[in-house]
């Protein structure tokens, strides 16, 4: 083992269950943008348990039982993996049901962010939660905007993409700037970007 090796791990599991919870807040608003809310609430709970409340979940169940150490080592940590795997599911459930678009944008984020990750991870060690808040930075701004019109929306906005910005900052204070500011670039660019490019046609 590489010198290094366990702090480089550490961070990148560090931080996968809070990044859960900001999956879990896109995934629960995203279909507003496409249904009226008694439609939307259903599909933004279900894809809110079901990526981002059960795999955390499950993995703690599975660490409790020594049950992990039986899968092989990967770049990703495995709330991220279990995410990424019940995404392409979700996929399927909304073409088959003709759920909202809106929602499968945000899943297709989560994707993208993931396999960001998994291949940057492959020469240095990035953190999800960093992925994550830079994903975050387009995704909540959009839903902001876009779900509360006008300059409310606008003010919430500005007030989340600043929050999640000063969080970023102050995460790369705090030791490996470039890693910190590369990941949410990343994140930014990748699950922001592809959010945005199928948000265009999925409302």
């Amino acid at each position: 083992m590489r010198r290094g090796a366990g702090r480089d791990r550490h961070r990148l599991h560090a931080g996968a269950t809070p990044a859960a919870l900001i999956w879990s807040a896109a995934l629960l608003a995203a279909p507003f943008l496409s249904f009226a809310p008694a439609q939307a609430l259903p599909w933004g709970l279900g894809a809110a348990l079901l990526l981002g409340v059960f795999p955390p979940v499950l993995v703690a169940y599975l660490k409790k039982r020594n049950d992990l150490r039986r899968f092989g080592p990967s770049s990703l940590p495995p709330v991220v993996l279990g995410a990424a795997a019940l995404g392409f599911m979700l996929q399927r459930l909304i073409l088959w049901l003709d759920g909202p678009l809106a929602l499968s944008a945000a899943v297709f984020a989560l994707l993208a962010a993931a396999m960001v990750l998994l291949v940057a991870n492959a020469f240095t060690a990035w953190s999800w939660l960093d992925v994550t808040l830079g994903a975050g930075i387009v995704m909540f701004g959009s839903l902001a905007a876009l779900l509360f019109t006008g300059p409310v929306g606008t003010a919430l906005a500005a007030a989340v993409v600043l929050i999640l910005l000063v969080v970023i900052l102050r995460r790369a204070r705090a030791g490996s700037p470039l890693q910190h500011l590369a990941g949410a670039a990343a994140g930014t660019a990748a699950g922001g970007g592809i959010f945005l490019w199928l948000l265009a046609y999925a409302r």
